[in-house]
């Protein structure tokens, strides 16, 4: 039987391991919020009636919300409380530097 190298012991036990495709799931939600409102635009700019293209640009405006609620139910709030901290530390690197 072969002995795992300290380095797959690590890998296993770090806290991005365990978060799994949850947390992969949940990161795409929240991003995908984001970039629906690029669509908006597009639906003011359609043929459509107006109180449909009232109804869609509300509901792509409301997306990022909606969508971080998914996730936050999907990943938990442990792994979003992950996710808010390094992109927080990230934009404070970016900012500082």
């Amino acid at each position: 039987m072969e002995k795992e190298s300290e380095l797959d012991v690590v890998e296993k036990d770090s806290p991005s391991a365990r978060l799994g495709w949850r947390f992969a799931v949940g990161v795409v939600l929240i991003v995908g919020g984001y970039i629906a409102w690029t669509l908006i635009p597009v639906a003011v700019a359609t043929d459509l009636p107006t109180g449909v293209k009232s109804a869609l640009t509300a509901l792509l405006g409301a997306t990022p919300f909606l969508t971080k609620v998914a996730a936050v139910a999907l990943m938990g709030r442990p792994a979003y409380d992950l996710f808010k901290r390094s992109v927080l530390k990230s934009l404070r690197l970016r900012a500082s530097s």
